[in-house]
């Protein structure tokens, strides 16, 4: 169903009135309800059959606590601190102050931010879980603040999405999320409101793909279960956080249910991220219903507390002063609703109390369009007289000897032409660049590019700041941004050995392994080659070019003794060692998930000296089963496992040139 043509259709909601009130209450509810239903069950592996469950498999006073929920605090304290103007920059600095979370792409997206990089590229590089549901279940706090407004609930949610999963699958489910649930303040029409969540996303995107799926099922008349199954068929995957299958599931939920406890049963039952997928549909649902409508045998047991990790560092800082987060939902509320008055207003959207929009103007438009067209690897940065966009074009990792292009476009702000010099400043050992100069139009935009000469190791550290600066002829002070580029890990691979007719490979010692804990690294016997990573993912497939054993070697400089958590998660059989001594092995073909803490069983706790240490990984493959990989990187202790950012992985220590 389309309502482009009905122009003069229009839709409204009161923000002093009872009706959002009870929306906004049923929201955080219904999230409440679903993420406490689904938090028992969550895997991180999908599952074959469905769950069959249709009530609290555990339950106490105010719910489990949810990084779902409880995130969204942190973002309306932001919103509120910051204002309507907030940014993705914005966002990543408390991303840094509240979020001890290391999960998946949480914990790789901080990685990024302390090694310097801004949104977009923070939540983009070195990133395998972009795809993942760290972000959709963040849409709440932006469709309450924008009710009746998806087209700026969805700008504000792409902000935040892009912290952690630019480039990828999360962004759109945060964004069909926040559309669906803003829209629902005023629209309670279920195909509808799939319509207009569907706009938002690009068109050929794994999220539109498991939606549609679940609508073409619900009009098949086929079972949710069989719904479940075309889901699966449409965007498969083995992770359970995929965000396009758990997208499809809340679908299958909101369709099927008959009311609110038999839509987050059916979307739990689907499975996967069952207390993402049903704190979302718990929202829908809390929305499109409100307050009032939901049954009182699923929110009364929870009461109006709101349960919080805070106890062990999965966030921080909550209660701190001048400013706590709500601890119950009635504060929330009311927060809420000052937030949703101050970015209506700023917006232009409030009238009096009310925001009133027609039901086309519902639907994405072009500048929603062209969001979905930007690039992970471009940095914003606003000014008051040129707007710059610091282009990495494949990325911010540079390999020493290799040329690294990098663009900068300029946007004039002014309503005059503004002669502009610009140059960039670089490491020491660096060759400087020519500076450049321009003029541009009122208005206009110029691009202006540099092919960087990259010096060999080890003039390549492993976080490299380099500064744009853009002097205007007659204008204030000269505007400076920061450039980082990260050095490219280095890593030595060995000849491939041929495996024995018999007996298991991991337990012949080929040549590099002999003498492991006597032998000096540089001296480990057989044919090496030298290769770059360009973050955890190593470059092992291509040094397999036929099957049998192949060695990984490369080196970690730590500034000081500690204990870490070796992330390496292969999807082959490997055996590997930490300055001589054995670590970890694995024996099957697998599925890697290249998490904080990967490959339980593999991973392993290990001790990093002061200086450079040696990691030795020898990996087995038949040739029959996929192209093998191996991610590798290194984490704290437990509980939090944080990404390790002040080791140096640059270089092979005893020389200065390899390439």
């Amino acid at each position: 169903m389309t309502i482009a043509a009905e122009t003069e259709q229009t839709v409204s909601i009161d923000l002093d009135g009872a009706d959002y009130a009870d929306r906004v209450y049923g929201c955080w509810q219904g999230k409440n309800a679903g993420g406490t239903l689904g938090t028992p069950l969550e895997t991180a592996w999908g599952q074959e059959e469905p769950f069959d469950v249709w009530w609290y498999p555990e339950l106490k006073e105010g719910g489990l606590p949810n990084d779902d929920l409880e995130m969204q605090l942190v973002w309306l304290k932001a919103l509120e601190e910051i204002g309507p103007g907030i940014t993705a920059r914005d966002l990543s600095r408390y991303w840094l102050d509240h979020i001890g979370y290391n999960f998946d792409e949480y914990g790789l997206s901080k990685l990024n931010l302390k090694w310097g990089l801004e949104p977009p590229l923070s939540g983009h590089h070195n990133n395998w879980f972009i795809d993942c549901m760290g972000s959709p279940i963040r849409s709440e706090i932006w469709a309450c603040v924008a009710p009746g407004a998806p087209r700026l609930a969805v700008r504000y949610a792409y902000e935040d999405a892009i912290c952690d999963h630019a480039g990828g699958e999360g962004v759109y489910g945060e964004l069909f999320n926040a559309a669906l649930e803003s829209a629902a303040f005023v629209v309670q029409d279920k195909a509808l409101l799939l319509d207009i969540a569907l706009s938002y996303i690009p068109e050929d995107c794994m999220v539109r793909r498991a939606v549609l799926a679940a609508r073409r099922a619900f009009d098949s008349g086929v079972d949710w279960k069989e719904a479940r199954r075309w889901v699966l068929q449409a965007a498969p995957h083995y992770n359970a956080q995929y965000s396009p299958i758990n997208t499809g599931f809340q679908v299958i939920g909101l369709l099927y249910g008959k009311d609110f406890g038999e839509g987050i049963c059916i979307t739990v039952n689907c499975g996967y991220d069952t207390d993402s997928s049903g704190a979302a549909i718990g929202s829908y649902l809390g929305i499109i219903e409100g307050s009032q409508r939901l049954p009182e045998k699923w929110v009364e047991p929870l009461g109006r507390t709101i349960a919080t990790n805070q106890y062990w560092g999965g966030v921080k800082h909550l209660d701190d002063f001048p400013n706590p987060v709500p601890d119950n939902l009635d504060d929330l509320l009311e927060r809420i609703r000052v937030a949703a008055r101050r970015v209506m207003t700023h917006h232009g959207l409030l009238h009096g109390s009310r925001v009133t929009v027609a039901l086309e103007d519902l639907y994405a438009d072009d500048g929603i369009h062209e969001l979905l067209g930007r690039s992970p690897n471009v940095v914003p940065f606003a000014g008051p007289d040129l707007d710059i966009k610091v282009d990495y074009r494949e990325g911010a990792v540079v390999v020493p000897g290799i040329h690294k292009p990098i663009g900068i476009t300029l946007h004039n702000a002014r309503l005059e032409p503004l002669e502009v010099s610009v140059k960039l400043t670089v490491p020491a050992g660096w060759e400087v660049p020519d500076p450049q100069r321009v003029v541009i139009a009122a208005q206009g935009e110029q691009l202006v590019e540099w092919q960087l000469d990259i010096p060999n190791a080890p003039q390549v550290a492993p976080v490299n700041e380099l500064q744009l600066v853009a002097s205007i002829t007659g204008r204030p002070a000269p505007r400076s941004v920061p450039i980082v580029l990260l050095g490219a890990f280095a890593v030595r691979l060995s000849e491939v050995f041929a495996t024995a007719e018999a007996g298991d490979p991991l337990d012949v010692n080929y040549p590099p392994e002999s003498d492991l804990a006597t032998t000096d690294p540089r001296d480990r016997p057989g044919s090496w080659s030298s290769h770059w990573a360009h973050g955890y993912e190593q470059p092992v497939a291509d040094g397999f070019d036929r099957p049998g054993v192949l060695y990984l070697q490369t080196f970690v400089s730590s500034p000081s003794e500690r204990k870490v958590w070796v992330v390496l998660d292969p999807s082959c059989p490997v055996r590997y060692w930490v300055n001589g001594a054995e670590v970890g092995s694995n024996t099957e073909y697998r599925r890697i998930r290249p998490n904080q803490k990967s490959a339980d069983g593999i991973g392993a706790s290990a001790t990093l000296n002061e200086g450079w240490n040696e990691v030795l990984v020898k990996l087995v493959h038949d040739g029959r089963h996929p192209a093998p990989q191996l991610h590798l990187g290194f984490s704290g202790p437990a509980p939090l496992n944080d990404h390790q950012f002040d080791l140096d992985r640059t270089s092979i220590p005893w020389t200065s040139d390899e390439s």
